[in-house]
């Protein structure tokens, strides 16, 4: 009975760990959206959707992606198109790094999801000297409010110098309306992103 019991501690303890930690990656996205929209470079075409192997672009930048710092004000961060390194199109995107004083990345834009229904989420990354985190976020219909959040691509544990696929399953539920992808890197060096896809699961 002794044991039952203080398995059944641990196991609440865990729950409340878990609770608070989902919670505060969710707070910590938010305040990061927050300060970076107010340094952020960022072009915008509604027909060309989700834009994931970066195809359709404006002044040399993709549309429907910010980058963040702006990459016009900051020296040290570049976001060019690569037509040499390319795994789907003519172009695949590439991060330059000189130095890692701010936070730097890029973020889609809000993706429509329909509750109920099954999406694959897949991407294809390398890195040179840098890391990078991918955060997706889910929201609800007003597209302010963050619902849940998972790191679903983490270069550290897994590093390349080569393209690697990174796929997630994602079942959207009641009252999820948008996704949102959020790329965060990590010291100085290259990144290459390509063939950004969300396809639903029928």
């Amino acid at each position: 009975m002794m044991i039952h019991d203080v398995l059944h501690r641990k196991e609440n303890e865990m729950k409340r760990i878990i609770a608070i930690s989902a919670v505060v990656i969710i707070g910590t996205t938010a305040t990061l959206l927050t300060s970076c929209q107010r340094d952020q470079l960022s072009k915008s075409d509604p027909a060309a959707g989700l834009n994931g192997s970066f195809e359709t672009t404006r002044d040399g930048y993709p549309v429907n992606w910010a980058f963040f710092p702006n990459p016009e004000s900051n020296t040290s961060f570049q976001a060019v198109l690569d037509s040499e390194n390319v795994v789907d199109g003519k172009h695949s995107l590439k991060l330059i790094v000189k130095q890692n004083d701010k936070t730097t990345g890029f973020r889609s834009r809000r993706i429509p999801v329909q509750s109920g229904k099954k999406y694959r989420l897949a991407m294809l990354v390398k890195t040179d000297g840098c890391s990078l985190k991918v955060n997706r976020i889910v929201q609800d219909i007003s597209g302010k409010k963050n619902l849940r959040s998972n790191i679903i691509v983490n270069t550290e544990k897994r590093p390349s110098a080569k393209w690697e696929n990174y796929e997630e399953t994602l079942s959207v539920a009641e009252g999820e309306s948008y996704l949102l992808l959020i790329f965060l890197i990590d010291g100085t060096g290259t990144l290459w992103c390509d063939n950004v896809q969300l396809e639903e699961i029928k």
